[in-house]
């Protein structure tokens, strides 16, 4: 079972793959960033007399110790493990080449004793190519000293820049450490290990290794991008890396007087937006899959339309445009005929699995097009997107107006409860204020006052639909879909219920009036603007948020009061949001605490969890997610945007 937190991640755009505290490779996903996974378990360990007569894998922590970082501005990975009782030291440096599909593993073995040590190096690799546990094979090349694994179309070559020593092809994996190689070069057997023989380390001595994982569709893609790595050099190779990463984020707008740790996180969020879109195609995930067995969730490794324009729209603000042009060009391509965006997509532009349709996602992803073209007036951009808007605004339109079979009712943001949420609709109002803005824009003068007249109404309607006079705030949903028993409850209580026939004859019951504390609540004024944030009701709401769902120990606030998902902790991305609202109404000393809040949130080497934990304090749940990134950079934008200094003391 893989861990359920990833510590780190390294990619290109079709490479992503996540590695551990230790520096253990833990998953490897490739030809696109979200599909597929193709490792089992990988390992690395040394052979050395300071050990005894058995190999110690460098995740092994009862003999090491470690530390591990990210270079300076660079998605280039170092992690550092030293063994006191050795003697020994093995820095490594894991990185992906920013336009091959190569991932160099660079070794740097020390000698940190008073005595010469004879070294042998060992990797141990399992593919479960295509996620499968069927049907894998290795083979080992003698004349090209090359370890293949291959499954169909799907061919991983692994190999060192120094000539391997011994190899088996299909070996258990406790028996690997004996290095007790049979030679095998041939098993139908997901399983294979190579060494190194790096012979005696004297004193203060240190020796390079380089291990290249190539990927291709054939053996001849797979074998030609190692001799490819071969022929450059991992320093080449390094050097290069460093280069794309340097110039990358040497483009990012980086508001003045921020402060250096500020600074850090900003990078850091522009690096992790980077990582999660698929070169290729433009789609952006949510964040690196970890829960592929859907063991606590549904997965993660996908396209949403709502985290994904949110997460856009952050990236043009940070001084990437490309980056936000690419994503709603794939949304374009990539739409349903009716107009809508489906749930969840792979980034292939294909549909992922899920459970219902999303409103909020067509409503987000309009509005991020505008604020695009609002940004960049890129008027190409919008005759390529326009036939996608129309399609998009028209949908909507009919939503909007009780035209569709959906009635107002949608799953709602957090993906938990089907109904008429407030926040879905703000984003449909948000969507098609946007439409009518960018068809004025365009020319379409008729459209134009059709749905903008239509988001107005609408505005007006919904306002008025979920404002609840006797407890003074917004409520969170209409009408909403629940259990029998729940409904049964409320109707002997005396609740407003009702049971709607559907296609069928399928029985539906649902109540009337969820008024719990919700997070999503925030989106009626940011970003969507269905009302100013200093508007008396939304004013009324937020301070009833704030009452209900700050954590009064570790700081932050979950997404909702009953919240139990994953225990029930403090969300980033809600916090986050909760400091932009602030920041829209000119409250920055609220808002820079909550910047100062999320600085203390990231994990060791950076990044921004999901959630943090409800006690702690400490990452709890998904690392890294794009969403909570995307939150800090536009909140960070916010300041800058004002006018406003951000001096945190950090």
């Amino acid at each position: 079972m893989k861990p359920l937190i990833n510590n780190a991640i390294i990619g290109n755009g079709r490479i992503l793959a996540a590695l551990g505290s230790k520096g253990e490779l833990q998953r490897f996903f490739w030809p696109q960033i979200d599909n597929a996974q193709h490792i089992n378990h990988t390992w690395a360990a040394i052979l050395s007399p300071a050990f005894g007569d058995r190999a110690v894998r460098l995740d092994d922590e009862g003999n090491w110790v470690y530390s591990q970082e990210y270079l300076d501005n660079t998605g280039i990975l170092q992690t550092t493990a030293r063994s006191n009782r050795a003697g020994l030291e093995v820095e490594f440096l894991d990185f992906a080449c920013p336009e091959q599909d190569i991932i160099c593993r660079c070794f740097e073995i020390k000698n940190c004793s008073d005595r010469p040590l004879p070294v042998v190096f060992i990797v141990y690799t399992s593919m479960h190519i295509n996620e499968s546990t069927q049907y894998n094979s290795t083979m080992f090349d003698n004349d090209r000293d090359i370890l293949f694994h291959y499954r169909q179309d799907i061919w991983l070559a692994i190999a060192g820049d120094r000539e391997t020593d011994k190899y088996q092809c299909g070996i258990e994996n406790n028996y690997a450490l004996s290095v007790n190689f049979d030679g095998n070069s041939v098993a139908l057997s997901p399983d294979a290990c190579q060494s190194w023989n790096l012979k005696v380390l004297e004193p203060g001595q240190a020796v390079n290794l380089a291990v290249f994982i190539t990927a291709g569709h054939n053996r001849q893609e797979a074998e030609g991008k190692i001799i490819y790595a071969r022929n450059c050099g991992w320093n080449n190779l390094l050097q290069e890396t460093t280069k794309f990463w340097e110039h990358y984020l040497g483009q990012a707008y980086i508001p003045p007087g921020i402060g250096p740790e500020v600074i850090k996180l900003y990078l850091r969020s522009i690096m992790v937006c980077r990582l999660l879109m698929n070169r290729d195609t433009g789609g952006i995930i949510a964040a690196p899959e970890f829960d592929e067995h859907y063991t606590r969730s549904g997965g993660y490794a996908y396209v949403w339309g709502r985290d994904a324009a949110i997460i856009a729209h952050a990236m043009l603000k940070a001084g990437y445009p490309g980056y936000a042009r690419d994503f709603y060009l794939w949304a374009a391509r990539n739409q349903n005929p009716s107009g809508e965006w489906p749930q969840r997509q792979y980034t292939s532009g294909q549909l992922a699995p899920g459970w219902g349709d999303q409103i909020d996602s067509t409503g987000a992803v309009i509005w991020g097009i505008y604020q695009y073209c609002k940004e960049t007036w890129d008027n190409d951009f919008l005759g390529e997107v326009w036939p996608a808007v129309m399609r998009a605004a028209e949908f909507l339109q009919k939503w909007a107006t009780d035209e569709s079979d959906f009635s107002l009712k949608s799953w709602d943001l957090w993906e938990e409860r089907f109904g008429e949420h407030a926040y879905s609709c703000a984003a449909v109002y948000g969507g098609l204020k946007s439409a009518g803005l960018l068809a004025k824009t365009f020319g379409e003068f008729d459209l134009a006052l059709k749905w903008l007249e239509t988001a107005k109404v609408f505005r007006e309607k919904m306002v008025k639909y979920f404002w609840d006079s006797g407890l003074d705030r917004f409520i969170r949903s209409g009408w909403m879909a629940v259990r029998r028993d729940e409904f049964k409850y409320r109707k002997d209580n005396g609740l407003r219920v009702r049971e709607v026939v559907g296609s069928k004859g399928y029985i539906s019951y649902e109540y009337f009036g969820d008024d719990t504390a919700d997070a999503s609540l925030l989106g009626l004024s940011v970003p969507f603007g269905m009302l100013l944030p200093e508007d008396t009701k939304m004013v009324k709401t937020v301070e009833h948020l704030e009452n209900a769902l700050v954590n009064h120990g570790v700081g932050g606030i979950k997404r909702y009061a009953t919240d139990g998902y994953i225990g029930g902790n403090p969300w980033v991305l809600a916090t986050l949001w909760l400091g932009m609202y602030h920041g829209s109404r000119g409250s920055w000393e609220k808002a820079a605490g909550i910047v100062h809040w999320t600085l203390g949130r990231r994990t060791s080497l950076g990044f921004l969890p999901e959630q943090v934990d409800r006690n702690t304090g400490q990452t709890a749940w998904v690392v890294p997610l794009a969403w909570s990134h995307a939150m800090f950079l536009l909140l960070v934008d916010m300041f800058a945007s004002s006018g406003q200094a951000l001096h945190l003391g950090w």
